[in-house]
């Protein structure tokens, strides 16, 4: 099989970083045929300039492929241009301000063959911008390795187990799977168009299609949280809730039979999204028709409003 690689960065007024996020995709030990692929709508040719400097001339498997778009202005616009040209047998996303180890492509490739897996993720290490220093926290999350099944994907995105990545900077896929994953995300456009929920029905769309999702506790990828980032500047309920119908969505195409914990948890969820989405339109948009009643349980929102106020202190002070 041919394993070469196509690594799509959709960037956007970011020319000192994304130069960062393309030479490690460079720079990867792979032996095989890597296509860098930047999708740039900047306001200026900043981007454009750096990328021009890159001399690939000692290393003939690299090849970066520039395209400009001048026609759309939203974000979700330049990952939907870089995945229609991806003709590799692998892909990935990467995020414009993250980077990836060089062992990334190998080390996941490897297993994902050995496994016979759709999609690889690594853990990440996160390098967060304090006012006086850059804060690095190895292996961000915490899970164990291998296969993961969907009941595990489902515990950890109901919040009643340990979260698992999201990010496509922390995955390489099968680019039928990447493809197939991407297009079927971006039917909730609402939140796509935000960038929310896609990437997380992406990670885990072949542990619920049984192509498989392996994972390795190795930190792969770095992930950048400076004072730009979306990670320090979106809104968490609406990303979670994005996050949410992107997982029902997957038990709903894939006819997944859910434990009484969780179906609870999910008309919970509903509940308080629909009563949000009375008062705030934000919320409203994002709402899909899903085939789950919602119903309070007010136990349960209590104590998910305080997990969710620890895991917001406990991000801030790392």
């Amino acid at each position: 099989m041919d394993n070469s690689v196509t690594v799509v960065i959709p960037t956007f007024n970011r020319p000192k970083l994304v130069i960062r996020a393309i030479n490690s995709v460079i720079n990867q030990d792979f032996q095989g045929k890597v296509f860098c692929i930047i999708v740039d709508n900047s306001t200026n040719l900043d981007t454009e300039n750096n990328i021009k400097k890159i001399d690939l001339d000692k290393n003939s498997n690299r090849e970066i492929v520039y395209i400009k778009n001048n026609d759309s202005s939203f974000p979700i616009d330049n990952w939907i241009l870089g995945t229609e040209k991806i003709e590799t047998t692998y892909a990935k996303f990467l995020c414009d301000d993250d980077w990836l180890e060089n062992n990334f492509i190998s080390t996941l490739l490897n297993k994902m063959e050995e496994t016979k897996a759709g999609t690889g993720i690594a853990n990440i290490k996160l390098h967060k911008e304090n006012k006086k220093e850059i804060k690095e926290v190895d292996k961000y999350y915490n899970y164990k390795k291998g296969l993961v099944s969907p009941n595990s994907v489902i515990d950890s995105y109901l919040k009643l187990s340990d979260i698992l990545p999201a990010t496509p900077t922390a995955s390489l896929m099968l680019t039928e799977k990447l493809k197939e994953s991407f297009f079927f995300a971006l039917e909730h456009y609402e939140c796509t168009r935000q960038l929310f929920g896609f990437d997380f029905l992406m990670n885990y769309y072949c542990s619920f299609d049984k192509s498989g999702t392996f994972m390795t506790n190795e930190s792969l990828a770095n992930s950048w949280a400076g004072k730009d980032s979306m990670t320090l500047n979106i809104k968490i309920s609406l990303l979670s809730y994005c996050n949410f119908f992107a997982l029902l969505r997957l038990i709903n195409k894939f006819q997944i039979k859910l434990e009484n914990k969780q179906l609870d948890q999910i008309q919970n969820t509903l509940f308080v999204i629909r009563l949000k989405s009375i008062f705030k339109k934000e919320y409203k948009e994002i709402l899909l028709d899903v085939p789950f009643k919602s119903k309070a349980n007010f136990y349960k929102i209590i104590k998910n409003l305080i997990k969710r106020v620890l895991i917001k202190i406990k991000y801030k002070f790392i």
